[in-house]
């Protein structure tokens, strides 16, 4: 039997958590600080295709699930952008910049009762400019130090031939003018006061101020003022107020920003833009259009924007399209070649590729072999299969392999890859039904959530019917078929993004069916095949089963039909009427008016019947935000009482909103907030969570009846 020394248990667990790290955690030495990213990156294409891509000088949408690479796709760009003499980036969360932005809810209604005309939308914009405005020069500042402690010092005094503080100066003074409050009259409110011998003039003054600050977690605050007084007149007048309001004129800031770096000869900012997709779709739209629109289209060739986004969940506005590039990291997009066998190869060769480079960094000149055991092309099939390729998803699935093989001194193999698949689906995928009917949306959006959770029955169930199918190609196959893929008509793929975003379910390959009509291959988790019996893949004889995926007996196309019959409804937003959802091509025709009363507009929205009691049922006071959930779901998940930073690293998320939900949560008598023996705040689930959130264990499991 194979014994790992600790050298090598560390190495293994070391590659793991290298894979498994969220956002902009540093690929860093753990014992020195020294940055590895240029040792570790691997593109998934020959030649490093995506990161060249990446570093031309146009506007690119990074385009990927979750964990496909997009942060450390920005951390390398970053580190070659900072050898280079005419470029220079800037990194910007825009998620968290848009809740920094965020008004309290309380404070702007009592604004709209006071009559004061600036909306929220208007206050949200002028939060997010000023932000937006600090955040990149704060980033700008950092990567120009870095440059500085890079050995460039060189080339900076050779432009200010002063010290490293006067290098900043000047950005220092575009911050502070950002912080500065400048004011233009705008006319937002208009006060009348008639006046006559027996009239009262009455006065109002009211003061809205904007202010931030920013830091690692910026800080946005508005607050309003109020103040009145009466006094008798002997003559009549009429008086308006205007209400001040600070704006930034992002020209100025361009022009300014632009004539300062070019004292450092750089031509090109890259503008780095993480978690775009983050945002909700009304806030999406806002940012594109109040930011990052006009600076690629008014910039003059100086900003290059690089934007990581989500497949479907991609708000262009005015950027256009025909001048931008668009890398997709994603399974199909990236190796999608002339046939799925291919694809699978080169799938297949990316994914060892990346683990065998991680754990040769980590390793040293042991052998990597002497983790595995089986056949190799099986092993790293069933590795590919397990993660489609992408790079957290095999973080956590080596991590999970650590936990239950190599401590243990046992070899990897495929059943214990199957067994490491399974439980990733179980603890990190398939939660996300069973706590959505807590989050704090409408009936309606938590009814959408549970009517996939209907739709993944229903499609799970077929497959598993599939299994005992009376076909000549089933019958042509020894022991189980496999019966892990579907195919659905083009039009009707788009039903299983949200699915597919949340890994159930992934888009494995375009064909052409048995009747020659285009269709779009999923693929089952393969996490979730283990735990219900279905055999993933296709059956071994390229030549006699290329074309198995396209049976016609695969074909889910009349499935979404029938879900659709029955979860989806068309409703008018003005009288209520109800269409059939065979109209809705019609309906989209003419911009999804209303035929009944012709002024409303029509939305679809999915509804659970099948769950739609349980979802009743839950009493309104047990509802929370996304994030408060995701908080309770990671503490659930451990043993042991967690930092904020290890439920941030968790969530994607930063620490510093970790902490300040968990304030929330503690009121709430959800959770403890307590201190480790090194003196470190450390969240605990409290039992009265336990018994509101997660006492029933089988709430996520799929209903799909008797389970062999």
């Amino acid at each position: 039997m194979t014994v790992y020394n600790k050298k090598q248990l560390k190495a293994f667990h070391e590659a793991a958590q290298s894979l498994r790290l969220y956002r902009r955690a540093d690929l860093s030495d753990p014992d020195h600080g020294d940055p590895l990213i240029e040792l570790l990156y691997v593109d998934p294409l020959p030649e490093e295709q995506i990161l060249q891509t990446a570093l031309r000088p146009n506007t690119t949408f990074i385009v990927g699930r979750k964990g496909t690479g997009k942060s450390t796709i920005f951390q390398r760009l970053q580190f070659d952008l900072r050898k280079k003499k005419h470029q220079s980036s800037a990194y910007i969360d825009i998620k968290t910049l848009y809740e920094s932005a965020q008004v309290d809810a309380g404070l702007m209604q009592k604004l709209q009762e006071n009559d004061v005309a600036m909306s929220p939308q208007a206050v949200t914009k002028l939060l997010i400019h000023k932000e937006f405005l600090k955040q990149t020069i704060t980033a700008i500042k950092e990567e120009l130090q870095k440059r500085v402690d890079a050995s460039l010092l060189e080339r900076v005094k050779e432009s200010f031939t002063g010290t490293k503080a006067e290098l900043f100066e000047e950005l220092d003074e575009l911050l502070e003018d950002a912080n500065d409050v400048r004011f233009v009259s705008v006319l937002g409110m208009k006060a009348t006061a008639n006046k006559g011998s027996r009239a009262f003039e009455v006065g109002q003054a009211r003061k809205l101020d904007a202010s931030g600050k920013a830091a690692a977690a910026p800080e946005a605050v508005v607050s309003y003022s109020n103040s009145s007084s009466a006094k008798e007149s002997g003559s009549a007048e009429s008086e308006f107020g205007d209400i001040l309001i600070s704006v930034f004129n992002i020209n100025e800031f361009l022009t300014r920003l632009k004539k300062l770096l070019k004292k450092l000869k750089i031509r090109n900012l890259y503008l780095l833009v993480d978690d775009f997709s983050e945002l909700p779709e009304d806030a999406m739209k806002l940012v594109v259009d109040v930011l990052l629109a006009p600076l690629n289209n008014w910039s003059d060739e100086f900003v290059k924007l690089k934007i990581a986004a989500y497949p479907g969940r991609i708000y262009y506005g005015a950027i256009d399209k025909t001048k931008i590039d668009e890398i997709y990291l994603d399974l199909y997009r990236l190796h999608g070649l002339s046939d799925v066998s291919r694809m699978e190869e080169s799938a297949v060769e990316f994914t060892k590729r990346l683990v065998h480079e991680r754990l040769k960094y980590f390793l040293g000149t042991a052998p990597i072999e002497a983790y595995f055991e089986g056949e190799e092309d099986d092993l790293w099939r069933s590795m590919f299969f397990a993660t489609m390729g992408n790079p957290r998803n095999l973080g956590y699935l080596l991590h999970f392999l650590y936990e239950g093989n190599i401590i243990h001194q046992k070899p990897v193999t495929v059943k214990a890859i199957a067994e490491a698949a399974r439980r990733y689906y179980e603890e990190k995928i398939e939660p996300y039904f069973s706590l959505g009917k807590f989050l704090h949306e409408s009936f309606g959006e938590r009814s959408s959530i549970y009517s996939l959770k209907e739709l993944l029955e229903n499609l799970v169930t077929r497959a598993r019917e599939l299994r005992s199918h009376d076909s000549s190609t089933i019958h042509k196959i020894k022991g189980r078929p496999p019966t892990s893929h579907f195919h659905v008509g083009m039009s009707h793929e788009s039903l299983l993004s949200t699915l597919e975003l949340n890994f159930f379910l992934t888009k494995y390959f375009e064909m052409s069916d048995r009747d020659g009509r285009k269709v779009a291959v999923f693929a089952l988790n393969y996490g979730l095949c283990d735990k219900y019996t279905i055999a993933f893949g296709r059956p071994k004889g390229e030549r006699e089963f290329r074309l198995y995926f396209v049976e016609r007996f695969f074909d889910f196309t009349t499935l979404l039909l029938a879900y659709l019959k029955k979860n989806q409804e068309i409703v008018c937003n003005e009288c209520g009427q109800t269409q059939g959802i065979e109209k809705l091509d019609a309906l989209k025709l003419y911009g999804m008016h209303c035929p009944v009363c012709r002024s409303g507009v029509c939305t679809v929205t999915n509804l659970s019947r099948k769950y739609e009691s349980i979802l009743n049922a839950v009493e309104p006071n047990l509802l929370l935000p996304k994030t408060e959930i995701d908080i309770l779901q990671t503490l659930s998940q451990e043993a042991e009482p967690l930092r904020p930073g290890a439920i941030a690293e968790e969530l994607d998320c930063s620490y510093q909103l970790v902490g300040k939900r968990g304030k929330i949560l503690e009121e709430r008598g959800l959770i403890d907030r307590g201190q480790n023996d090194e003196g470190s705040r450390v969240f605990s689930l409290t039992d009265s969570a336990k018994n509101a959130y997660f006492s029933d264990p089988t709430a996520q499991t799929l209903d799909i009846g008797d389970r062999d």
